[in-house]
């Protein structure tokens, strides 16, 4: 039986027990299950029964679609279609899974209230990598190599930032430096992302994981005056082409181009 279809049953099988159980109106910790025996981690705090807050550095995802059928519940993420289905234990923590059902994919979830921290610290931060970090994501494939830029605070053993790369950045990542050992974590309902690295003075040697399904290797080097190529130079037209065409069909299913007379400009 497919993962997708298991999860789906989870929800609906129905329990022994004939109490309603709900999530603690509390702080949860959760995590991700994903290779190398790693977990991407993160935190809600359960407000009601029927609304949570998802917490990524800064960021706070309000999430207000939450059912319940029996000793399960089942958390429908905003906007994107990651949905959480988990049983709910007599202690109140949770397991299940995460899934992401047009790509047909789910990691095993956990959550618990005990010992709430993102990340736990064993000790203390042999460096700071406050600052810009000159970034190559896997090294050593030319297919798949790209540029990135490191942007991160840290304040004592807790770190918050990103990776900005050419077409985007990968969302608010909040996470550790223990020892010389840096652990950078989001979650927000599509994206599942955790990044671990070995720290120096003006490295970081890791490895990123996007969920369960992908992982690549990433070195960096601090470099404050570091900057990712101007936008406006990453698109060009090819030698001895001034301009360039398409089309596209319309809701009717009529082709329709921006050369169309309908979208020329008139100059008064």
């Amino acid at each position: 039986m497919k993962i997708l279809a298991f999860a789906t049953i989870l929800l609906c099988l129905a329990s022994c027990k004939k109490h309603n159980n709900l999530l603690e109106s509390t702080t949860y910790r959760a995590s991700l299950k994903v290779q190398d025996n790693q977990e991407i981690p993160f935190t809600f705090k359960v407000k009601s029964s029927n609304l949570i807050e998802i917490y990524n550095a800064d960021e706070v995802i309000i999430v207000d679609e939450i059912t319940y059928k029996n000793d399960s519940v089942y958390i429908q993420t905003p906007v994107f279609e990651g949905y959480i289905v988990a049983k709910i234990s007599d202690d109140k923590s949770l397991k299940g899974y995460f899934v992401k059902p047009s790509l047909n994919r789910s990691v095993l979830f956990n959550a618990t209230t005990k010992n709430t921290s993102r990340f736990r610290t064993t000790k203390k931060p042999l460096y700071n990598i406050t600052g810009n970090w000159q970034t190559i994501f896997s090294p050593n494939k030319k297919e798949d190599r790209y540029i990135a830029k490191g942007i991160f605070s840290q304040n004592k053993n807790k770190v918050v930032g990103t990776f900005r790369t050419t077409t985007g950045d990968y969302r608010y990542l909040e996470g550790i430096v223990n020892g010389d050992s840096l652990k950078l974590s989001t979650f927000d309902g599509a994206h599942a992302f955790l990044f671990t690295a070995k720290v120096t003075d003006s490295t970081l040697t890791g490895v990123f994981y996007s969920g369960n399904h992908w992982k690549e290797p990433f070195i960096a080097k601090l470099n404050e005056n570091y900057e990712l190529p101007n936008e406006n130079t990453l698109t060009t037209l090819n030698k001895d082409y001034d301009s360039f065409n398409f089309s596209f069909p319309d809701e009717s299913g009529k082709l329709v181009s921006y050369s169309d007379e309908l979208f020329k400009i008139r100059l008064l």
